[in-house]
């Protein structure tokens, strides 16, 4: 049980947006190489294993994790994804893509496409920075002109024994409660790290020794949020009861507020700077190609075009 929030709390939507999103970008490469066995199939049509893979590499870290953490919210987008496939295949054997208005509307697509990837790519070659933009200068300048907003809050460097209980199975948590007892009285005279790798029950914290890692309050559990707050750096709280069970906590180490340092944000900040330059130069651009002085617009026409678009 990780001391830390799950991402995959994350609801059954959010993680169906995730996995169609990262879809998108990775369905047309993995369809072209078909390989790899079928994780999921109905008939005729299967999802590959290189398509899942290809997916999960595609997300953002919190995203992959999310979905990783949910396995009905994954089966059921692999039981939407075939039901999708199956009906393209059925309206294609049909015909329906031969249909004289399917088609108008396919070729108005793919031009609008077509039309939208040549600009851009048009637009974003005349908005190239150079390669050492920003400079060191820039980023001093700017990482001064925003430390305010650089403020880190405290942070925790926090150990745990976690024992499985859960909330609603009331001997369970009653017999979790008497073993943690007794477990939170040998750390506090013994070897904390080798009591939680012989007895703690989250695997992942348990081989580190219980180290659950350097975090903010906001990313632990709300249920000991306040037990870890109160703790000095070496002391051991009572135990704590969660949903998933019961922890004994040992804060190893903690962090006051603080300003981030330049080096923590520059990699960052060097991003924004060149996000920033980049958008002035598009933007520059392209008021040079339609100056406000030079465009000329007809009041009575856009009135009319507005009217009879109601």
């Amino acid at each position: 049980m990780k001391l830390k929030q799950n991402p995959s709390t994350h609801s059954m939507p959010a993680v169906l947006a995730a996995l169609f999103a990262a879809w998108l970008g990775v369905a047309a490469t993995a369809h072209a190489a078909d390989s790899g066995a079928a994780v999921a199939s109905v008939g005729s049509v299967s999802i590959r294993q290189q398509e899942v893979e290809q997916l999960l590499r595609g997300m953002p870290d919190a995203e992959r994790d999310a979905v990783k953490g949910n396995r009905a919210g994954l089966e059921n987008w692999l039981r939407q994804r075939l039901a999708s496939e199956a009906l393209l295949k059925e309206a294609q054997a049909k015909g329906w893509d031969k249909r004289t208005e399917i088609k108008t509307r396919v070729d108005a697509a793919v031009r609008e496409v077509t039309d939208r990837i040549v600009a851009t790519s048009y637009l974003d070659s005349v908005a190239q920075l150079p390669e050492g933009y920003p400079s060191e200068a820039d980023v001093r300048a700017a990482y001064e002109r925003a430390k305010e907003g650089f403020q880190l809050p405290a942070a925790y460097h926090v150990a745990q024994i976690f024992l499985a209980a859960p909330a609603d199975d009331g001997a369970a948590v009653a017999k979790a409660r008497a073993q943690a007892q007794d477990l939170a009285a040998q750390a506090r005279r013994g070897d904390f790290a080798e009591l939680a790798r012989k007895h703690s029950q989250d695997e992942r914290s348990a081989a580190r020794g219980g180290d659950v890692g350097t975090l903010p309050l906001a990313q632990l559990l709300p249920e000991v949020r306040e037990p870890v707050s109160r703790l000095q750096p070496g002391q051991v709280s009572e135990p704590v009861q969660s949903q998933a069970g019961i922890h004994v906590l040992k804060l190893l180490d903690s962090q006051a507020p603080r300003t981030a340092t330049l080096d923590e944000v520059r990699p960052r900040l060097q991003q924004v700077l060149r996000q920033q330059r980049k958008q002035e130069l598009i933007e520059a651009y392209m008021a040079r190609l339609a100056p406000a002085g030079s465009v000329k617009i007809d009041s009575a026409a856009l009135d009319a075009a507005m009217s009879k678009a109601n």
